[in-house]
């Protein structure tokens, strides 16, 4: 009976924590968004969730207005134009019920406030599988007050701030050997954006060479790179020349000549200029290391020497050196 009540109450703690973290985060959001401190992103996420409920789905007028066909080819902003030519995001349709039953900016924040802070949830039980209670809440308690995690989930609304929440709950789902669970995460993950298959490869990447689970490994390794390739290759032009003439070049410009561009094309003008490459990864090393302490000094720079963090970690933080800028313009 000792037993039991003790554990409701850390229980009970940690629920307390989370929600007085959720109301902290929706508060300020809420703050911002009622002050007009709001920007463009969150006018476009609002824009497609309110297209995407009344069935157009994905159109949005301001993501028109970034697109090349009016930034390079001077068109003017298309009433039908799919954001998905830019970001392919399917996963924002699991929210559609939510915000057809409160179509509202502030609804997309309070969302956000929800990820974050059940994100936390799913990280402190990830902990409890092999730490004590009063390590498990400290990681939780620091997850929520990193920088990293702030800086992101107090701006404008983001279909990367799903991440979290969908990859803590795929490796509570992979303690757990919950493997009909694990799958139908990576297939939402992989729907949230075109490179969130990034992340998802580290998850594999670390199966596989753990010897953990390396068939699940193996296999998550090749639906990532399956699907990015897809998706980047095949479903994104379908919409729109974002992805080639824009997004490839802004931030992939450094390693080649052309005004357009496909992934694969990036891909293999990397693999060919192996000095551009390792440059690219080291510098600017001051906002490397920046960037790199801001995320390791709330969990005690336990990650920089874990060889799992590494591991799991390396694929998404290649992906943000080897851009135009590096960490320098990271946010």
């Amino acid at each position: 009976m000792l037993l039991s009540w003790r554990k409701d109450s850390d229980l009970r703690r940690v629920v307390a924590i989370a929600a007085a973290f959720f109301f902290l985060i929706a508060g300020l959001l809420l703050h911002r968004y009622c002050t007009y401190y709001a920007s463009f992103d969150q006018g476009i996420f609002n824009q497609v969730f309110w297209n995407n409920a009344h069935g157009n789905f994905f159109q949005s007028t301001l993501s028109s207005q970034l697109s090349t066909n009016v930034i390079h080819a001077g068109e003017i902003p298309r009433v039908d134009y799919r954001r998905l030519g830019q970001h392919f995001t399917p996963a924002l349709l699991i929210w559609w019920p939510i915000y057809k039953l409160f179509p509202s900016p502030v609804t997309l924040s309070v969302l956000q406030a929800a990820f974050a802070a059940i994100a936390g949830l799913l990280l402190y039980f990830l902990a409890r599988k092999h730490l004590e209670h009063r390590l498990s809440l400290a990681l939780m308690v620091s997850f929520y007050g990193a920088i990293a995690v702030l800086n992101p989930y107090l701006a404008n609304f983001h279909d990367l701030g799903q991440i979290p929440l969908f990859i803590f709950a795929l490796l509570l789902a992979m303690e757990y050997r919950r493997w009909g669970l694990l799958a139908l995460l990576c297939l939402v993950i992989l729907a949230v954006r075109e490179d969130s298959s990034i992340p998802l490869f580290g998850v594999g990447a670390y199966l596989l060479a753990s010897r953990r689970q390396p068939w699940v490994g193996a296999g998550i390794c090749a639906v990532s790179v399956s699907y990015f390739v897809l998706v980047t290759n095949v479903f994104m032009p379908i919409f729109s020349d974002d992805i080639s003439k824009r997004f490839m070049i802004e931030e992939f410009g450094q390693y080649i000549d052309n005004e357009e561009a496909s992934t694969l094309e990036v891909i293999g003008a990397m693999l060919t200029q192996p000095g551009l490459l390792l440059r690219e990864l080291v510098t600017p090393l001051d906002g490397t290391l920046e960037y790199l302490v801001g995320h390791w000094l709330p969990l005690a720079f336990v990650p920089a020497l874990s060889p799992t963090a590494w591991l799991m970690s390396g694929p998404p933080l290649l992906k943000l050196t080897l851009t135009e800028g590096g960490f320098g313009t990271q946010h």
